[in-house]
């Protein structure tokens, strides 16, 4: 970080009082108030894209966000000592509390308001597009297979994870192949081909610690994963979140999707999709995935208590999934 103040100051045009660490990114205290500098993993091609993603969010009046602050040359990173940086405005409040009704109402608008504000986007030809749309059968059908094959290396196993996987894995492997034959049908490919044509984007990390609450407003910031999706994608994202908080209760999952569809429409299609995506069991498959392929983060004992909440959930899904039709 040595000398970047001088560096920020020749490409910004602004003075830099203090730089102050803060979790992945430095708070900068400048002559044109409050930013935010990060050290960006992103190439300067994927940068552009979301840049360009979140300037059409602006020009459509979606304004609470993070945006870029561009260079005195209109880009929106630097380059020093071989990294790249960004810098953020800075965005003031706290994180959204999932287990609070009046922030989960206000961050369902908020979803549907960045959903309506994402359509027509065209991406700049500078940049390098994420397109994800299409691709969920893909992401199924290969989860499922590695399932199959750990199933098999459980069986050579002993341990009371390999144990207790075998004993779930025929129900969670059912789920997800049901899912995977249903979204294989037209009603997908209607909703891929109807995104497209919408420019439609999601932002793919629609988290607690994403959503920024203060007293006047609520914003959205972190748009690393943002990427050509459907809108589906984040609305399950967010309701699986608040599900696993409560018993996966149909009425709060209600109160999301009526306050999503007053001010964004859902359709029958996207309805269809939605419910196959919340079907298939990405958490066992994460678990199980994560305890034989990745280097072993937790103790054993760590693996199988997750592997237990999974399990433990089953019972709260299956009555969800049994009343989804409620949430029409």
């Amino acid at each position: 970080m040595q000398d970047i103040d001088k560096e920020i100051s020749a490409n910004y045009g602004f003075e830099v009082k203090s730089i102050v660490p803060y979790k992945d990114t430095y708070i900068l205290n400048t002559s044109k108030g409050k930013k935010i500098l990060k050290k960006s993993p992103l190439t300067s091609e994927r940068i552009l894209f979301i840049h360009g993603a979140k300037e059409h969010l602006y020009k459509n009046n979606f304004r609470n966000i993070d945006r870029y602050v561009c260079t005195l040359d209109g880009e929106p990173y630097i380059r020093v000592d071989g990294g790249t940086y960004t810098i953020n405005e800075a965005v003031d409040g706290r994180e959204c509390n999932f287990d609070n009704k009046q922030d989960i109402i206000h961050a369902s608008r908020l979803l549907a308001s960045f959903h309506k504000a994402t359509k027509g986007y065209v991406a700049p030809d500078s940049c390098v597009a994420r397109d994800e749309l299409g691709k969920l059968p893909v992401y199924f059908s290969k989860r499922l297979d590695e399932v199959k094959k750990l199933k098999k290396v459980a069986k050579k196993g002993k341990s009371k994870f390999d144990y207790l996987f075998l004993e779930y894995v025929d129900y969670f492997y059912s789920l997800g192949e049901n899912a995977l034959e249903l979204i294989s049908g037209a009603e997908y490919a209607k909703v891929v081909d109807a995104s497209r044509n919408m420019g439609i984007f999601c932002h793919h990390d629609f988290t607690h610690h994403n959503i920024i609450c203060n007293e006047n407003r609520i914003s959205l910031i972190n748009f690393d994963y943002c990427c050509f999706e459907l809108k589906v994608y984040d609305i399950a994202n967010f309701l699986r979140r608040k599900m696993r908080k409560c018993n996966w209760d149909i009425n709060e999952a209600q109160v999301i999707m009526n306050e999503y569809r007053s001010v964004e429409d859902i359709s029958e299609d996207e309805f269809f999709v939605l419910r196959l995506i919340l079907q298939f069991p990405q958490k066992f498959w994460r678990v199980i995935n994560k305890y034989y392929n990745s280097k072993r983060s937790w103790s054993e004992k760590s693996y199988i208590a997750k592997l237990q909440e999974v399990i433990d959930e089953v019972k709260y899904h299956d009555r969800f999934m049994s009343k989804y039709e409620q949430l029409k």
